[in-house]
């Protein structure tokens, strides 16, 4: 009978262990989001692009090729609010890559205009970086608030 307990109780603290695991995770990852949403409200490219694998893709395509886009942005950019909201999360047992999806909300203001909003759906594979991730791909769709 002491074995079955001394059974039982080291499954209960293997499970605890996976549960703070996941707790983590869900923080480092909600930490990882906080700081790059910092960093595109703060419109400094070098800041942002530090943030993606150096063959990171953006809705399919290369992520060096919004580079001026994001450029162009960031200097319209009066101010910017960007928040992304993380719904779920896994680990790809083929890559060891995090996927996410979450929501993301952004309220800019434009040099010379009113405020506009948009809002939509996001997902990105992470790879880990450290004591944080790099974006490998990031996919996003947008329905516009205005």
């Amino acid at each position: 009978m002491l074995q079955s307990l001394e059974a039982g109780s080291v499954e209960k603290i293997k499970e605890a262990k996976q549960n703070q695991a996941l707790l983590n995770q869900a923080s480092r990852l909600r930490s990882f989001l906080s700081l790059y949403c910092k960093a595109y409200e703060g419109r400094n490219l070098d800041k942002f692009s530090a943030f993606f694998a150096p063959n990171a893709t953006e809705n399919s395509k290369p992520f060096h090729e919004y580079l001026p886009r994001y450029r162009r942005n960031f200097h319209r950019l009066e101010s910017v609010i960007y928040r992304i909201v993380l719904d779920s999360y896994s680990l790809n047992s083929d890559t060891g890559h995090i996927e996410l999806k979450g929501n993301y909300f952004i309220k800019y203001h434009l040099k010379g205009k009113t405020w506009r909003e948009n809002n939509g759906i996001i997902s990105m594979e992470l790879i880990e970086a450290g004591d944080s991730y790099l974006v490998k791909r990031l996919n996003y769709s947008f329905f516009s608030l205005e």
